[in-house]
């Protein structure tokens, strides 16, 4: 899994991704440490999956936030 490193060149500390995502090892730990047995003849097919998730979710991750962003309290659309 990747491990997020602060930017602290501008002032703030903006995570940004510094090595790239190992989805079999992801899978892997997160099963073991949920105590979850994967098959092996299944392994593939779900490190796969995960592939797939970090290639859908990455766009959202690597767009720019300003440091003046506030959460909002409540949603709405």
């Amino acid at each position: 899994m990747a491990t997020p490193s602060p930017d602290i060149s501008s002032g703030n500390l903006i995570s940004q991704q510094t090595t790239s995502f190992d989805a079999a090892t992801y899978v892997q730990q997160t099963a073991q440490l949920l105590n979850l047995s994967i098959p092996p003849e299944h392994m593939a097919s779900v490190v796969e999956n995960f592939e797939r998730i970090q290639a859908v979710a990455q766009p959202v991750l690597d767009f720019p936030l300003p440091d003046t962003l506030e959460a909002a309290p409540r949603f709405e659309p």
